[in-house]
């Protein structure tokens, strides 16, 4: 026996899902509702769209192309003439260069040549103060210097001339009138006496002089010559007699003089206007004929 069910009937309303408590309502018809209300439809272009086809034609291509050229023609055209305008003012600076190289060079060769002409006139120069000195030195080989002589006024060439007669009368060198050539005195800042010259007729009078008055002086030890010796008023000072020197070689005596005291040599002396050092019991005497010779003489010492 067949057994038939009935099928049980159905509800036509739409269902939803199952929402159960712990569960977010997420399918909500409200929730649907503001899913569907996002949602944008995308909606296809037609080929056939009038407003979509290209309204650019060959000509219009090409006028942009023919501007694009001009503005690149400008801009060519500016760089040129800045290339150009470099160009130019490198070669100035060029040129500038290589007229200022020659006129270096050119500056440079003057200089070479004035100092060949400088060393060429120190050396013309050397040689004419060498013969004026030696001139000086031929002037001088018949005067003498007196020293320390007060200054008597009025004073004439023969109160000097008679200085000299009294020299020679105490050293015991007659001199007369006719021994004597000229006599005077120069007047110096730093000593108001200054120093009489007496120029002797004869060379061989004035050797016989000096070394009269070097024995006198010798062998009159404490009573040298002096003023009280000539008769001449005033406080007894002592009177010097020696060669008629030189600027340059009075300069020389005195450095030779400083350089003997510092190195203990004990006799430095004139003669015939050359100047000589010697130390006590050496028997070599060193002839001094300018300051380079002290310099070098004291590098071995």
């Amino acid at each position: 026996m067949s057994v038939s069910r009935t099928p049980p009937k159905t509800d036509a309303r739409p269902t939803s899902p199952s929402h159960f408590g712990s569960d977010p309502a997420l399918y909500t018809p409200e929730s649907r509702q503001l899913l569907d209300s996002n949602i944008m439809k995308r909606t296809k272009r037609r080929f056939n769209d009038p407003s979509n086809t290209a309204d650019i034609t060959l000509s219009d291509i090409l006028v942009r192309v023919e501007e694009i050229k001009k503005q690149q023609d400008s801009k060519f055209t500016s760089l040129e003439s800045s290339m150009k305008e470099l160009t130019n003012q490198n070669i100035d600076i060029k040129k500038s260069m290589m007229l200022l190289s020659e006129k270096y060079d050119e500056v440079l060769g003057n200089l070479k040549s004035l100092q060949k002409e400088n060393g060429s006139l120190k050396s013309h120069i050397k040689t004419l103060e060498t013969k004026v000195e030696q001139f000086e030195k031929n002037m001088r080989t018949s005067m003498i210097e007196i020293r320390n002589v007060p200054v008597t006024e009025p004073e004439n060439k023969e109160h000097l001339v008679e200085i000299a007669k009294r020299i020679g009368t105490v050293i015991s060198v007659p001199i007369l009138d006719s021994d004597i050539r000229d006599a005077f005195r120069i007047k110096r800042k730093d000593k108001p006496s200054g120093i009489i010259v007496v120029d002797f007729t004869s060379t061989l009078k004035r050797e016989k002089f000096l070394r009269a008055t070097v024995t006198y002086n010798n062998s009159n030890s404490d009573q040298r010559l002096s003023t009280n010796k000539l008769a001449i008023a005033g406080p007894d000072k002592p009177i010097y007699v020696a060669e008629s020197l030189t600027a340059s070689v009075r300069r020389l005596h005195y450095q030779t003089r400083l350089f003997a005291k510092r190195h203990s040599f004990d006799h430095c002396w004139i003669s015939y206007g050359k100047v000589f050092l010697k130390r006590k019991g050496d028997q070599h005497r060193l002839r001094i004929n300018s300051e380079e010779d002290l310099r070098n003489l004291e590098k071995n010492i």
